[in-house]
């Protein structure tokens, strides 16, 4: 699909442990400087193509943006490649399937790495990320 080779890593585990705030550094020091992250593609914190999952009306339709099931959002994220053509792209998502169904949808090539939340997080790290996001309402 792409004219060039993205080296894509993955970053996985349980909503709400912390992944999105995370992400950046996970991606600093790996010299990542894209990230797909529910339905966004992010170039350094700056949002650069496709549709927040968070807006979606309901949990099945978060699920397909976040998936970019939608061929139309699919090809929003895939002319962003072309256009910004990424050296590398970290993909967050919950479980290994998720990665692979997002890797899949967007063309992308076989991982090069996956990174898990625990091994960047201790325990308390993501129970402190957990108490805040259902405190705040976003669960």
């Amino acid at each position: 699909m792409f004219t060039h080779k993205i080296k894509t890593y993955a970053f996985v585990g349980p909503s709400g442990t912390g992944k999105s705030y995370r992400a950046q550094m996970v991606a600093s020091e790996r010299g990542i400087k894209y990230i797909i992250d529910d339905g966004l593609l992010i170039k350094e914190n700056e949002v650069i193509a496709g549709i927040s999952a968070k807006k979606a009306p309901t949990k099945i339709e978060t699920v397909k943006k976040a998936l970019f099931n939608n061929p139309e959002e699919a090809r929003e994220i895939k002319n962003a490649f072309l256009k910004y053509r990424p050296e590398s792209l970290l993909i967050l998502g919950t479980s290994d399937n998720m990665i692979k169904k997002i890797r899949e949808n967007l063309g992308l090539p076989e991982l090069t790495e996956t990174i898990y939340i625990a091994d960047v997080a201790t325990e308390d790290e993501m129970a402190e990320a957990k108490r805040i996001r259902i405190t705040q309402g976003k669960h």
